[in-house]
């Protein structure tokens, strides 16, 4: 079991600003996961990744309210989507807190299958009168193995990255997706190369928001060379020389 305390505001942005980066693929039951983990240092890490994207979001969690087992749970983007709607926050509603209780069952599988965990989640919103609005969802916890790779690629890319951005190409709808973290937090989306040989992308927002994108770093060394040159040498001509200042 495990039962926690966090700020509503932080929680829903946090949901809304990973929701974006779950699969399309209906079929991807791990892919289309948003994970929930808590950290030794007591902080929730909201992750979603779809292979081509990923994206964290870090939750404070109140150290006295916390109960339980250091742990992680999943949600369907579907049940984040409920979670944001039913806690809108009023206009007055600054220092509101949201009560998260997790509990955990196993559901036998025939053989080979591996047994199953199923999470109730009980979201319930503190200070108000009748006990507060609360939700109430089971779900199946589907755990993504590689996400310590995920926050460790992006951890070393944050802390030892230093290289100019190389050229890079890259689909528009990849980077769309991190519209939601700037959205929810409001502040501009910082964009830096993830490492210094590759074209991967880190994409941060403030301090509770770090995501990445999977980009083509432009190879130097064959065709894709010569279509960049091309292009260069297109805009070089085609765009108009501006006269130099004589004194």
């Amino acid at each position: 079991m495990l039962q926690f305390t966090v700020d509503l505001h932080a929680f829903r942005s946090a949901l809304a600003s990973t929701k974006p980066h779950v699969s399309n693929d209906k079929d991807d039951l791990v892919g289309r996961s948003i994970d929930c983990t808590i950290r030794p240092n007591r902080e929730l890490l909201v992750t979603a990744t779809n292979g081509m994207t990923a994206a964290i979001a870090r939750v404070p969690i109140d150290e006295e309210s916390f109960f339980g087992e250091l742990g992680q749970f999943t949600m369907t983007p579907e049940i984040a989507g409920t979670v944001i709607d039913m806690f809108a926050p009023g206009k007055e509603d600054w220092n509101v807190q949201l009560e998260v209780t997790v509990t955990f069952t196993q559901q036998q599988r025939p053989k080979p299958e591996e047994d199953l965990t199923v999470a109730t989640i009980k979201v319930r919103r503190l200070g108000q009168l009748f006990g507060g609005d609360q939700l109430t969802v089971t779900t199946p916890v589907q755990s993504n193995k590689h996400l310590p790779r995920v926050w460790a690629a992006i951890g070393r890319g944050a802390q030892r990255n230093r290289a100019m951005l190389p050229p890079t190409r890259f689909d528009l709808k990849r980077l769309s997706v991190f519209r939601a973290a700037q959205t929810t937090y409001g502040d501009p989306l910082t964009v830096c190369a993830l490492t210094n040989n590759a074209g991967s992308l880190l994409v941060l927002c403030g301090h509770y928001f770090i995501g990445m994108v999977h980009a083509d770093r432009v190879e130097l060394e064959n065709k894709d060379k010569d279509n960049y040159e091309n292009l260069k040498e297109h805009w070089a001509t085609e765009l108009p020389t501006p006269f130099a200042v004589v004194s």
